[in-house]
């Protein structure tokens, strides 16, 4: 577990490092660290301004995905759920996209802040329908997939009949991107994570067992639903901030916890942290390539994880029609 975490730390860094030297303008670290010292030329300094925000978001997103689908995955027990399944990625995508098609001039806190009211307001609709069922893990996440189906729905119908000016914004915030991001708009990010891990961790025991089935945590006096409702508001929290940072990402919740699984079991107080580092090394590695490879051009992140996360998602249907 420590050689693990270890290695996974390390190749986070290694992103991150190559995430700021890289772009359309190649930087060396000695540029980093005068920029660090307030030292550096006025090139430099323009660069690293931008990109700083954007390798921080990057990493903070990936960190609250890949964590928010460990927790997911644990309380649906479907191999296949990730954060999206909840209807909380749709809420938060509709939520941006009325702001910009209302209100074209809308800046980047004001869309981040309507995709987090979205956010709520689909996690609290789940939630209330999901509830008369007990919140049991199949009703989550049929709601889920249903108040996920309608937000899509939603967004078509906004993109279609707001301002086609805005239609290429709503667009890209659809398809995930960090460009134009300020320091500022991780800080949500950054609480969520600080106080969902320590949760997570303490609530380790109970992720295992509402893994297995529903009698086991019934028998050793686990009340399902108050859980299953807190794992759930950990876990919308977390995608809300997420979607608030950098749009909608999908398939990191899905990959990340699979493959902290693989790396370190399937006991949670081992694959959380594993599932949130490898979640940021994800999103921070998407987004370096998606502006590296087509440079000056630019690829939205959600693209690039989406380009990898789909057939990694058709490997793991079927390895489970096979089992």
């Amino acid at each position: 577990m420590a050689t693990t975490s270890a290695v996974v730390v390390a190749l986070l860094g290694a992103a991150v490092v190559a995430a700021l030297l890289l772009g359309d303008r190649l930087l060396l670290l000695g540029d980093v660290a005068l920029w660090l010292e307030g030292r550096a030329g006025g090139q430099v300094t323009f660069v690293l301004d931008q990109r700083v925000p954007r390798v921080l978001a990057a990493v903070v997103a990936g960190a609250a995905l890949g964590l928010a689908g460990m927790l997911v995955q644990a309380v649906a027990r479907n191999p296949l759920a990730e954060p999206g399944l909840l209807g909380i990625t749709g809420g938060a995508g509709v939520g941006a996209v009325l702001l910009i098609g209302v209100v074209p001039s809308a800046g980047v806190w004001q869309i981040s802040g309507a995709a987090a009211m979205g956010a709520t307001v689909a996690f609290v609709l789940v939630w209330a329908l999901a509830r008369r069922g007990g919140l049991g893990s199949d009703r989550v996440v049929l709601v889920g997939v249903g108040v996920g189906a309608a937000a899509s729905a939603i967004t078509t119908v906004v993109v279609v009949v707001t301002n086609p000016w805005s239609t290429t914004a709503a667009l890209t915030w659809l398809s995930g991107s960090t460009y134009g991001r300020s320091l500022e708009q991780s800080v949500p990010g950054l609480v969520a994570l600080a106080v969902a891990l320590p949760l997570a961790l303490a609530g380790a025991r109970t992720l295992d067992l509402l893994s297995l089935d529903d009698d086991t945590p019934r028998v050793l006096g686990v009340p399902l639903a108050p859980a299953r409702l807190r794992l759930l508001v950990l876990a919308g929290a977390l995608t809300a901030s997420a979607v608030s940072a950098v749009g909608v990402v999908g398939f990191v919740g899905l990959v990340a916890p699979h493959l902290a699984r693989r790396l370190v079991g399937s006991a949670h107080h081992r694959a959380l942290p594993v599932a949130l580092l490898l979640g940021a090394l994800l999103v921070s590695v998407a987004d370096t390539v998606g502006r590296t490879v087509v440079a000056p051009g630019q690829l939205p992140v959600g693209l690039v994880t989406a380009l990898v996360g789909t057939p990694y998602f058709v490997h793991l249907l079927w390895r489970t029609r096979r089992g």
